[in-house]
């Protein structure tokens, strides 16, 4: 921008030269993101310029920036959910037991990494089957599981060689930590998926986009992901619009011929 504008302070950037680097920009086929991000880092020093008492006014606040795109959430096909768990992925000892649980638990009820991680054995309610589990804020909420899912709980529980109060457990008998719960998540979905990102929050996605493909209400899937509003849980909703247009244009009915 210097070199168009003969500019090498930038205390003396102008909005109408801002406008012109961004059209500019927007003609050169720059990325949204790309000129959200540069646009940024002006006001960033427009802050720290105003707090030094350098200037009053910020040049970048009447800029009105191209507007981004939502990205849509990746999530594992719901057929490769289906090889995890019915195949034998998982070794048949109390570790593979905590791995089971570990995966299921995230798919099957959308944890986030750090619920997972902070879980004691007393949050566990084996009669009603339930889950309970500390948000965000201290929120509490309790999530039904599976029979299967509390049989694998209980198995690893009873047959780890360490006592502890966690609910799972490392190979040492510490509590999961986060790097250990990616590599173990890493691990088994490359097993029966070919995404390039596989973290546990990708299980979160995977959860809340194959319930609402399933028809659940959205407000039942914003309860159980433990989000403060629905605008949050919304995102998934193109997810599975997307999956519908898919699943329309491979059907038959849409192969026929015109007339």
């Amino acid at each position: 921008m210097g070199e168009n504008y003969e500019c090498s302070d930038l205390l003396d950037v102008k909005s109408e030269w801002l406008r012109g680097y961004v059209v500019e920009m927007m003609k050169l086929g720059k990325a949204p993101r790309t000129i959200h991000r540069k646009v940024s880092a002006f006001r960033t020093f427009v802050r720290f310029a105003k707090r030094q008492g350098w200037i009053e006014m910020d040049p970048a606040d009447s800029i009105v920036l191209p507007k981004l795109s939502k990205s849509v959430p990746q999530v594992v096909p719901e057929h490769a959910m289906r090889e995890l768990f019915d195949e034998s992925v998982f070794p048949e000892d109390w570790r593979g037991r905590r791995d089971r649980g570990v995966m299921a638990l995230m798919y099957e009820t959308g944890v986030r990494l750090s619920e997972l991680v902070g879980l004691n054995v007393d949050d566990v309610h084996t009669e009603r089957c339930e889950l309970r589990v500390m948000g965000k804020g201290s929120k509490e909420r309790r999530i039904p599981l599976l029979p299967e899912t509390m049989k694998c709980i209980e198995s690893h529980i009873q047959e780890r060689p360490f006592h502890s109060r966690h609910l799972f457990i490392t190979d040492a008998g510490r509590s999961l930590y986060p790097s250990f719960v990616y590599r173990r998540v890493r691990h088994y979905l490359s097993l029966v998926s070919s995404l390039q990102k596989s973290s546990p929050h990708i299980l979160r996605h995977t959860f809340a986009t194959h319930l609402l493909n399933r028809g659940a209400e959205l407000a039942a899937v914003k309860e159980m992901l433990g989000h403060a509003s629905l605008s949050s849980t919304q995102v998934y909703t193109h997810q599975s619009l997307s999956r519908l247009k898919e699943v329309h244009s491979n059907s038959p009915l849409d192969k026929r011929p015109k007339e």
